[in-house]
């Protein structure tokens, strides 16, 4: 049970909207797979049943059953996915010091804290850069200027692969193109393209990045960065007559390896494996999440 008290949890449910039932933007779906992914936990699971059994409800019996060391993790993504850089107000500023007095109240946590004087480790300096990495890349969805955003994303992905020593290589131009970067993964080689567009990308991006790979040599492939995800008809167009020798990265699979929920390289594993064995150029991470627990 969390130590949540009257007062705190009136500021969060009016931070996220609670009164009408909702929790910010989420459907049942989403909702249900924001839980899980930061918490493991199945939020329409009968022992989160209350009321009306509304996302708020279910939220708050969660607040109730668990203890403070998940409710602090749990809230805490849920106040970077909604209230981050431009979004942030002082009710959530107030809201982020109740989560940082849950994760500090866990007895667990507090167990096993290195001494303050101690040097971070090389895990702590990577979920720090992650950390901030992750507050750039919500400044940049606030951005009007897109292509000021484009461009500036290219700079982020950089530093993400360098996080995870994958020797990330800048945009550089070869005779009549230019490449947005590549990294090496498992000795491979990767050529590396992002769009964020308002709309999901058509084939004709597709098209133009295997061009690309197919003109470098038979054991080049992929990794194809599309924030706002690739159009249906692309999904189907992109692997009819050719065997695809890459694979697409969508904005929720960015944030989600931002967010720890999974590791780049982990991430890269599985995503190479489904398209080895099945050609398959699109996986819901949900589905990768699955597999990393089994």
């Amino acid at each position: 049970m969390s130590t949540l008290n009257h007062t705190e949890k009136r500021k969060l449910e009016k931070l996220l909207g609670m009164e009408t039932g909702y929790v910010l933007d989420f459907s049942n779906r989403t909702f249900a797979e924001f839980i899980t992914d930061y918490s493991g936990l199945n939020i329409y699971d009968s022992r989160y049943d209350y009321g009306s059994g509304s996302k708020a409800n279910r939220l708050r019996k969660l607040w109730q059953v668990e203890g403070d060391a998940t409710v602090g993790k749990l809230m805490n993504e849920m106040l970077d996915y909604g209230f981050s850089g431009a979004r942030e107000t002082a009710l959530a500023s107030e809201c982020r010091r109740i989560v940082a007095r849950l994760l500090q109240s866990d007895p667990v946590s507090t167990a096993n804290e290195e001494p303050a004087s101690a040097a971070p480790t090389a895990a702590q300096q990577r979920s720090q850069a992650l950390a901030e990495l992750k507050a750039e890349f919500f400044r940049l969805a606030a951005e009007r200027d897109r292509n000021k955003a484009g461009l500036t994303m290219e700079g982020l992905l950089n530093r993400l692969f360098a996080a995870f020593e994958l020797s990330p290589r800048l945009p550089f131009r070869v005779i009549g193109e230019q490449i947005d970067g590549s990294f090496v993964f498992d000795t491979h080689v990767y050529l590396m393209e992002s769009k964020w567009e308002k709309d999901p990308l058509p084939e004709a991006d597709l098209l133009v990045f295997r061009g690309k790979i197919e003109g470098k040599s038979t054991f080049t492939r992929g990794l194809f960065i599309a924030l706002n995800d690739i159009s249906g008809p692309a999904r189907e167009a992109i692997t009819r007559g050719k065997a695809p020798s890459f694979f697409v990265m969508n904005g929720h699979d960015l944030l989600m390896v931002l967010s720890e929920a999974m590791t780049l390289p982990e991430f890269l594993k599985q995503r190479v494996r489904l398209l080895g064995e099945e050609g398959r150029v699109c996986v819901p991470f949900a589905e990768l999440k699955n597999n990393q627990h089994a």
